[in-house]
């Protein structure tokens, strides 16, 4: 198993009036609820790990007062997971998201009770025991527990005298629960048009502030002490944010979008199979802004989403015309005359298939144009063989990203 570490959690509701809390013992914050120190444990990679025993904690500033009320606290059951997200409304209501093996929503209401416990559970898992179940289209089981929930948009909304909270994934399936009448609804029976307004407004209003602090922004991804930084739970909501306004067609936040752009920040690094000995960098903001740049219809400047550390030569970026550019490519091209004639591409995708008993690997390279209002995509497959590629299929193709969300999941996968 994979070492879990669950840090502390302390989030405020969008006008300030309530905070959540959730303090585990083993990170010397709160006191074990039978008395005991905290515990002495070994501490991989000079941190605790596997932190238990949350108390969760409802605080409200009421007017006048010098220190909060405690509204309601609450320990975390024995067979719980422990939590991995809080989220509280100004109204009061809270949702708890657990990680582990056995991961579940749970919603507090204002007076702290549970009203509901939601289990979630992959499309063909067997459900054992009683209870209500929600199942994502896409889970990831790994060594350090289940995984769903990245890039999403956790929201609370209120519709027709009900309160409502919803927990959007990066696919776009919701979560939804109606808090008031204590139920999970299917999706198809929400109020959708109240869901997509509230997106719309909560993403613009969290991108516009976070471009105006962008400077922090990129300071709290490079910080050490990034864990204390005050743009903390907003900055991590960005990629989700950056996402959205693509898919809600957000115009207006199209002037933020092209500064977002301009953030070189580095998201991860693997090998290439397209240019053996070179390593694949992808920016950790660039490839999605660019995305949604592209589905509000506007041409990105051209800033590169990735870039090859050892091409051995000076790869160009913003390259002009590239379409025409494109026109001189030759199957027999190496990947670094490639680079040399178009710069680098806008989207990588990486992939393995089994034959003869070997690994292939594959990589695509895809390059967008605008040509006359419509998208216009290039394909490059790369082979590798023997430590040597060579490209197997070029094609330019009406662009598919916009009828699938195949190049988009990538990007947020691994974002």
């Amino acid at each position: 198993m994979t070492t879990l570490f669950y840090d502390d959690l302390r989030e405020t509701s969008p006008s300030g009036r309530f905070v959540l809390t959730a303090y585990s013992p083993d990170n010397a914050t709160a006191s074990h609820q039978a008395g005991r120190p905290p515990s002495a444990k070994k501490l991989p990679f000079g941190r605790p790990a596997f932190q238990g025993s949350f108390q969760y904690r409802l605080l409200e500033h009421v007017p006048g007062s010098v220190e909060p009320r405690v509204v309601w606290e609450r320990q975390q059951t024995r067979r719980e997971n422990s939590p991995s997200e809080v989220i509280v409304s100004d109204g009061g209501w809270s949702v708890l998201r657990t990680h582990g093996f056995a991961p579940e929503v749970i919603a507090i209401s204002p007076s702290g009770q549970e009203v509901l416990r939601v289990r979630i559970l992959g499309p063909t898992a067997e459900a054992q025991g009683a209870g209500l179940i929600w199942r994502p289209q896409f889970l990831i089981w790994t060594t350090a527990g289940v995984f769903w929930s990245g890039a999403s948009w956790p929201y609370f909304f209120h519709d027709e005298g009900t309160d409502f909270f919803v927990w959007r994934t990066r696919w776009g399936q919701r979560l939804v629960l109606d808090l008031t009448h204590a139920a999970l609804l299917p999706e198809q029976e929400a109020p959708v048009h109240a869901m997509d307004a509230t997106e719309k407004q909560e993403v613009s209003v969290l991108l516009s502030e976070l471009t105006e602090h962008l400077d922090e922004v990129r300071e709290f991804f490079t910080a050490s002490g990034a864990t204390r930084h005050r743009l903390l739970s907003k900055a991590r909501r960005a990629i989700a944010a950056i996402h959205l306004v693509g898919v809600h067609r957000i115009q207006a936040c199209l002037p933020l979008l092209q500064q977002w752009e301009s953030v070189d920040l580095l998201g991860f690094a693997m090998s290439s199979a397209a240019f053996p000995g070179a390593i694949l960098e992808a920016q950790r903001f660039r490839p999605i802004v660019q995305h949604s740049m592209r589905l509000l219809g506007a041409e990105p400047r051209g800033l590169a989403p990735y870039r090859f550390l050892g091409a051995r030569c000076s790869v160009p970026e913003s390259v002009p015309d590239r379409r025409e550019r494109a026109r001189a490519l030759k199957q027999n091209m190496r990947a670094q005359d490639v680079l040399l004639q178009m710069g680098n591409p806008d989207s990588v995708i990486k992939q393995s298939r089994t034959v003869d008993g070997d690994t292939l690997w594959t990589e695509t390279w895809e390059y967008d144009f605008l040509v006359e209002g419509q998208w216009k995509t290039l394909q490059l497959v790369w082979e590798e063989r023997q430590s040597r590629s060579r490209i197997t299929h070029m094609e330019e193709i009406p662009a598919p990203w916009l009828l699938s969300d195949a190049r988009v999941r990538e990007f947020l996968d691994l974002s």
